[in-house]
């Protein structure tokens, strides 16, 4: 069930987008493209995943000062959940992400030796099939490992874990482990799953009811109706409040709390949710531009500009511009997407 802040959200009132002319653009003649997870080869998907092991494992390059920060997906982590409040339900929720994932997939390629492209999930396929409990991407040799399981261990963090897969017996220090998920606190923990179909826990269980794992709310119906909003503030009110929010929700786990980057799936979620804003976008100069809302999320009284720059803490050396990541193919980008169309 969406909660009152959510539908809120949703059903806020429009600010009017300003059509500000298009950032300059770099030469981008041949995007490289990103590819939905089962349009992979198999080896292609054992690269990226190698990959994504390869940067836990890595030590952190940031973040000198706290202790529970120990590896370089920590740093990106770390900021996630240090800027919660700035990025999410704000206007840079889109271009913060879209700056994020690319630095996501360049710390891959530079410090990893991955020499793909980061690929993205499209979930509408699970939603519109009612497949997503028996998904590929939970299988265990070719996809991120399926739902967290009961180990019987009583220590804090370490009772449900993900038992296969490339993530199996990975160990974190950011976030709460589960079933501590809204406490705010760093401790070490496994990495979690526990898939939420939002109709509570069976009694005679006290497992969740899976069922569709809440279907519906990412759908291509649901896509479309995103697609047909006429502004940005709109469009991505609802992108982030329905579609987004609710696969963290199904997925649960180290998915659900603002160390969510901890869940391998995170960046093909948000890989997903950029192409849903590029594909709104349409090349068009207009919707290019069109950026709009509000930089608190409380009062709504700080208006949000093209040209304001987005936080990183220490993630990088100088802060991106929105400007700059308005457009995939322009600026420091250079990137579609294999699927363009609904």
């Amino acid at each position: 069930m969406l909660s009152r802040s959510l539908l809120l959200a949703l059903t806020a009132s429009a600010a009017t987008a300003n059509v500000i002319p298009r950032q300059d653009a770099t030469t981008c003649t041949s995007p490289v493209v990103r590819k939905e997870w089962r349009e992979l080869s198999t080896a292609e998907k054992t690269d990226y995943l190698k990959a994504a092991v390869c940067v836990r494992n890595l030590p952190k390059q940031k973040y000198a000062e706290v202790d529970a920060v120990k590896t370089r997906m920590d740093d990106l982590t770390y900021t996630h959940l240090t800027l919660n409040q700035q990025i999410h339900f704000v206007a840079n929720f889109l271009p913060w992400h879209r700056w994020y994932v690319q630095l996501h997939e360049d710390m891959l390629r530079d410090e990893c030796g991955y020499t793909g492209r980061q690929p993205y999930w499209d979930w509408s396929i699970e939603s519109d099939t009612n497949t997503m409990p028996v998904s590929p991407i939970w299988d265990a040799e070719t996809g991120f490992g399926g739902n967290g399981v009961l180990t019987g261990n009583q220590t804090r963090g370490f009772s449900r874990c993900v038992m296969d897969g490339p993530f199996a017996n990975t160990t974190y220090t950011l976030g709460p482990g589960w079933p501590n998920i809204n406490d705010v606190v760093n401790e070490e923990h496994c990495f979690a799953r526990e898939w939420n179909g939002g109709l509570g826990r069976d009694p005679a269980t006290g497992e969740q009811i899976i069922d569709d794992m809440q279907a519906a709310a990412y759908s291509t119906t649901v896509m479309r109706t995103i697609h047909n909003f006429n502004n940005y503030y709109r469009m991505s009110e609802m992108l982030e409040g329905l579609p987004h929010a609710q696969v963290h929700s199904i997925i649960h786990g180290d998915m659900g709390p603002a160390t969510s980057p901890n869940e391998p799936l995170f960046m093909l979620h948000h890989a997903n949710v950029d192409r849903a804003w590029a594909r709104w976008q349409g090349r068009n100069e207009t919707r290019l531009a069109d950026y709009s809302g509000f930089n608190d999320r409380v009062t709504l009284s700080i208006r949000a500009s093209i040209d304001d720059e987005m936080p990183v803490l220490e993630l990088a050396d100088t802060k991106p511009v929105v400007r700059d990541y308005m457009d995939t193919m322009a600026g420091p980008l250079c990137y579609t997407y294999s699927k363009m169309t609904l």
